[in-house]
């Protein structure tokens, strides 16, 4: 088949397969499907009924620190952007209060936290001083057995460390993995999304030293922002693979000025990359980074041979969730700290409050500040395997969903294997006798592909009806906000 031709049929699939608003499945059901009925009380219950059954499960750990100190346009994060540290430093005395919250509750109940990974994110949890950090490090380690802690990530703004501070976090805090938020490397790129920290930033701070601490360099690539072009995105290519990170974590950017107005102002010159130019961007993507050795270890995740993500991906244990792809398997998820997701196993979600107010004012009092959550039914837990399984394998083993859940694929799932027909038409996917294989251009129509086996918001859902669930969910989380202050 000729480049054109192929081009042709690319842009053709591209058309038949788009929907204006998308979801990336790191939870399942959305959460936009979470009760607001489920709060502290129903957390307690949860964790009363999940642990006792699973005292040996690996926990993720994760720390929400939602400070930075300038904005980026591209950022639908849950964030407070300010300079004034006394804002860190209150908000740090009640996350300190709701760990006691927490692990008060978890001795008076003999339950122990096996401890695999901590994962420190924002926001920036460079933000905070070196004393800061390393007293909520000190903490953690005892309340929870560290020696089994195998990955320790500080998320890391590149502008606001330097090379003796990452030395710092790993020598002192027991950090072994850095992921930096890179984005893009093009001077006008970063110009327009107000996030500059040029190429010459990361190789001064990215010396030999650093790399013998950390077994894990992660970059963040963002695609969709404002003047990325093809070239634009090939020199970033060029000097990624330059910098020779071990991991690089694609995401797509959402544009949501409903939720986040300011995103408008990355229009100001321009368009955004349409979602044409986003697959070639991608495309660009895949063959430059394949070509220097990176390994696709799922749909958004290129690693290097050596690199912890490559090694799990083989292994068949790595996870996609609300931190990206992670190794370890099935990510057993307790998260502290304003907007902050857990999951526990396939059976549990909850959420904490996004507004930092009500957040401290809920532990403050007590309380846990949980505003909704979720037990999955039997249904969801498929389902959840079935997306996880699409997104970090490209794949779904017939055999794998009878050992795990004791059905027959293919007739539990008769309604979407019909509805998978005319991708395996479209050469997206190969119907084999044990399984559903992606294609490699299949790959790049994953989550159109998940959606397929989405019962609350499935292919045939509108647009406008998902905005609508959106919006309610948005009202249920305002109602539930007010109630918490007063």
């Amino acid at each position: 088949m000729s480049d054109t031709i192929a081009s042709d049929l690319d842009i053709a699939l591209q058309k038949k397969y788009h929907q204006d608003l998308v979801f990336n499945y790191s939870e399942y059901p959305t959460k936009d499907h979470w009760s607001s009925d489920f709060l502290g009380d129903q957390c307690k219950s949860a964790i009363l009924d999940w642990f006792p059954k699973n005292r040996d499960e690996k926990i993720f750990f994760y720390v929400h620190i939602p400070f930075c100190e300038e904005l980026c346009y591209f950022c639908t994060c849950s964030k407070a952007i300010t300079s004034d540290y006394s804002r860190v430093s209150e908000y740090l005395e009640h996350l300190h209060l709701e760990i006691d919250l927490l692990f008060e509750f978890l001795r008076e109940n003999q339950i122990d936290l096996n401890v695999g990974t901590v994962f420190f994110g924002g926001g920036s949890p460079t933000i905070l001083s070196r004393g800061d950090l390393e007293l909520l490090v000190e903490k953690l380690r005892g309340l929870f057995d560290w020696s089994s802690v195998k990955f320790f990530t500080i998320e890391s703004d590149p502008r606001r460390v330097d090379e003796d501070r990452l030395i710092f976090n790993h020598e002192v805090c027991g950090a072994n993995r850095i992921s930096f938020g890179m984005q893009d490397l093009d001077p006008e790129v970063q110009r327009r999304v107000n996030r500059v920290q040029p190429f010459e930033i990361f190789e001064s701070i990215l010396t030999d030293r650093v790399r013998d601490c950390y077994e894990e360099i992660a970059f963040d690539l963002l695609i969709g922002q404002p003047g990325q072009t093809v070239e634009t995105m090939s020199a970033t290519c060029d000097g990624i693979i330059a910098l020779k990170p071990t991991l690089v974590q694609l995401s797509l950017m959402a544009y949501k000025p409903w939720v986040a107005k300011y995103q408008m102002r990355m229009l100001a010159e321009g368009p955004l990359p349409d979602f044409f130019e986003r697959k070639q961007l991608l495309a660009v993507i895949h063959e430059k980074l394949g070509r220097a050795g990176y390994i696709r270890t799922g749909f958004e995740c290129y690693s290097l041979p050596g690199s912890p993500m490559t090694k799990a991906f083989e292994a068949g244990e790595a996870h996609y969730g609300a931190s990206g792809h992670q190794p370890g398997g099935r990510v057993n998820f307790l998260a502290v700290g304003s907007s902050s997701m857990s999951n526990l196993g396939q059976d549990y979600y909850f959420q904490n409050f996004y507004d930092i107010s009500t957040y401290q004012k809920c532990v403050a009092g007590g309380e846990l500040a949980i505003f909704r959550g979720m037990k999955l039914s039997d249904d969801d837990k498929i389902r959840q395997h079935a997306t996880q399984q699409i997104r970090s394998y490209f794949s779904l083993d017939f055999d794998n969903f009878k050992k795990n859940y004791g059905i027959d694929f293919e007739t539990y799932f008769s309604t979407e294997m019909e509805l998978l027909k005319p991708l395996e038409e479209d050469g997206l996917v190969e119907v084999q006798p044990s399984r559903v294989q992606l294609t490699e251009i299949g790959r790049d129509f994953v989550q159109s592909i998940m959606n397929i086996f989405d019962v609350y918001d499935p292919p045939v859902k509108s647009t406008r009806e998902r905005l609508e669930t959106v919006a309610s969910a948005k009202e249920q989380q305002r109602i539930v906000q007010e109630r918490a202050q007063q």
